[in-house]
């Protein structure tokens, strides 16, 4: 098989995933640099769900693929005398995993591929590149944009910052920040924002932040990142810390979209390239997953706008109803916009803002196995794909996985 032939079906293999790899240049151009052409031939043996080296093989085998050929093509040391069947595979898989191209569980010694986003670039924090940067926007524009948009069950979801919590809520732990990272038992990193290199490498820094070691990955991620050196494992005193920096700096808080999750990213509409999709749609409380909305207090409104200049979605004006002396306009919510995030009601000094549940609420699935089987069953076909995207760029009700909104 040459290298081209290689890339073509891997590329085929990755596009079966619970979230696809559209077939683009610039889709291609990412493909070599993450793998090379044996670990492309390598990779076909692996799926979505996590598979030990044997199983591996076997897999390689059904499809005509020699594993050993595979392991000297790599140039990894043949299997000495003695050596467990599979060792050179293993090894093989195990430098793949170390480049982030594939993910290892530890605590069993499997390997299982990942969506391009959220997976495998995040997982290139280390080796992150002007060109890498370049091509993963290229990809966006050229279709991978609308596969992350369309997914029948989102990839992340968002909860609203601790500030913007009243007691009266009666909040779900999988919606409160501090019990996420409670319930992630020590198994915990931190690890720099790969959105905002990005942006740095682009020249356009973070305007929210001048941190770059704010997202944390907790269970099999975090297990990762210490062990391949990308991040550092941290305590659960100093994630809450960190947690509670990145709220009072306004930072959207997006944990995986599950119960025990994998990771918690803090985003802002600017950097984040996940956000930075859902706020370009008209709509972006229709692509996004979340159990909670603002609502303006008009006789609490001073009409000061610190609650528009935060929003990362843009979605609060100040074209409200008069309800202030001097007949000031006050704030008003475009509920089709807002995500629920929580950001507002923090900013505001005058409690003109408060975040109400919706309902029902929406339970996430449970961990990343229950989260790629749902995705799987959801995901939509071509044609509902390009219904949805046209529906978002002009404004029309679209339904994905979000709430709809009102105005």
């Amino acid at each position: 098989m040459d290298s081209r032939k290689a890339y073509a079906e891997l590329r085929r293999h990755l596009d079966t995933l619970p979230v696809g790899f559209p077939r683009s240049r610039a889709g291609g151009r990412i493909l070599r640099g993450l793998f090379s052409p044996a670990e492309a031939r390598a990779a076909l043996g692996l799926s979505w769900k996590f598979r030990s080296v044997p199983e591996v093989e076997t897999e390689l085998s059904a499809r005509g693929i020699d594993a050993r050929g595979l392991v000297r093509e790599a140039g990894i040391e043949p299997e000495p005398a003695g050596a467990a069947p599979g060792s050179g595979l293993s090894a093989l898989l195990r430098a793949m995993a170390s480049k982030g191209s594939i993910l290892m569980r530890s605590t069993d010694g499997t390997y299982a591929l990942l969506p391009f986003v959220v997976g495998m670039y995040e997982m290139q924090i280390a080796r992150l590149s002007r060109e890498l940067v370049r091509d993963t926007v290229d990809f966006m524009h050229q279709g991978f944009g609308l596969e992350i948009l369309t997914t029948g069950e989102p990839q992340t979801r968002v909860i609203p910052i601790n500030a913007a919590i009243r007691p009266e809520h009666r909040i779900a732990e999988y919606d409160e920040c501090r019990s996420l990272i409670r319930n992630a038992r020590g198994r915990i990193a931190v690890l720099d924002c790969i959105c905002r290199r990005a942006t740095d490498l682009a020249g356009k820094p973070c305007k929210s932040t001048d941190r770059r070691e704010l997202c944390m990955v907790f269970r099999d991620y975090a297990d990762t990142v210490v062990r391949e050196g990308w991040g550092r494992g941290i305590g659960e005193a100093e994630a809450l810390e960190i947690a509670d920096l990145n709220q009072r700096e306004g930072l959207v808080m997006q944990p995986s979209n599950e119960r025990e999750p994998q990771f918690l990213c803090a985003c802002c509409g600017d950097c984040c390239g996940l956000l930075s999709v859902v706020k370009a749609m008209r709509r972006p409380a229709d692509f996004v997953s979340t159990n909670h909305r603002a609502a303006p207090v008009p006789e609490n409104c001073s009409s000061c706008g610190a609650c528009v200049r935060i929003c990362p979605m843009e979605a609060i004006v100040l074209d409200g109803p008069a309800a202030r002396p001097g007949g000031r306009k006050t704030a008003r919510v475009l509920e089709s916009r807002c995500i629920g995030c929580g950001v507002c009601t923090a900013a505001c000094k005058f409690e003109a803002l408060r975040l109400e549940p919706l309902a029902p609420a929406r339970v996430p699935p449970k961990n990343t196995e229950e989260l790629l089987d749902r995705l799987a069953a959801s995901r939509p076909g071509t044609l509902r794909k390009l219904m949805l995207g046209i529906a978002g760029i002009l404004g029309l009700r679209a339904h994905p996985h979000g709430r709809r909104g009102k105005s």
